[in-house]
């Protein structure tokens, strides 16, 4: 499904990423892109999203080169959520969710009755379809990352790329979160790929993790050959305890 071969990011003349190389199949899984703030997974996500264009390297998307494919053909096929999300419209969660459809609306074409329904699915996949006429600044954080994963669905992406998750979600709520993105992968088909900085947050809830250092993919593997004492002391420079499958920094 999709492939980057060698890509390469700078910002004024800072290198953030280098030389990534990684493939990632079809077929309905999560995975985690893990690492300290800076080590270029935002950076990647945007490039996957279009958001950015490889300063070198390729991207391709089933075959084909991120650059040659229409800009409404590859919306419907990808889904990206980034990490600051304007909720500062006063908008219903309808109507938020419902302009996820606009890849598949014609020019100067209005949402139709089969597109709100869509939003609808999309809702009560998500959770919310109880949010669906409240506005967004009436809403917790949490809610409002529900109502903005529900949009991304509206669409039936294949793909669905999120930025930062978890962040500013109380430890409950990143749970509740977690499942809703398994139950999303379950029922859907769709892969998952969310970067996440907390180390146990991403091995906690992901089938595959890739761990970035300074712009580069340090580990490609399933979480648990990930989540050890030598490589979390290689990967973040640390010491510490792994009990059950978490990280617990020493003292």
């Amino acid at each position: 499904m999709l492939r980057i071969q060698n890509a390469s990011f700078a910002y004024d003349g800072a290198d953030a990423i280098r030389n990534v190389t990684l493939e990632v199949g079809g077929g309905g899984f999560l995975m985690a892109l893990a690492g300290p703030n800076g080590s270029g997974k935002s950076t990647l996500l945007k490039m996957i999203a279009r958001v950015l264009r490889p300063r070198s390297g390729e991207i391709f998307f089933d075959g084909q080169k991120l650059t040659d494919w229409p800009a409404k053909d590859y919306a419907r096929k990808i889904g990206y959520l980034p990490q600051e999300i304007d909720a500062t419209f006063p908008m219903r969660a309808i109507d938020v969710v419902v302009s996820g459809r606009a890849a598949y609306l014609g020019r100067f074409s209005w949402e139709t009755s089969s597109d709100y329904a869509k939003a609808e699915e999309a809702l009560a996949t998500c959770d919310a379809s109880h949010l669906a006429g409240r506005f967004l600044d009436e809403m917790s954080g949490g809610e409002r990352k529900r109502v903005f994963l529900a949009r991304v669905l509206a669409g039936a992406p294949r793909l669905i790329l999120l930025d930062e998750p978890f962040a500013a979600l109380d430890i409950a709520h990143v749970q509740q979160f977690a499942f809703l993105l398994r139950g999303i992968v379950d029922r859907t088909g769709s892969t998952v790929i969310f970067a996440a900085h907390d180390l146990n947050w991403a091995a906690a809830y992901s089938d595959r993790m890739i761990v970035m250092r300074r712009g580069e993919i340090a580990v490609d593997a399933v979480p648990a050959a990930v989540m050890r004492a030598e490589v979390v002391r290689d990967l973040f420079g640390f010491e510490a305890r792994v009990v059950d499958g978490w990280v617990v920094p020493r003292a």
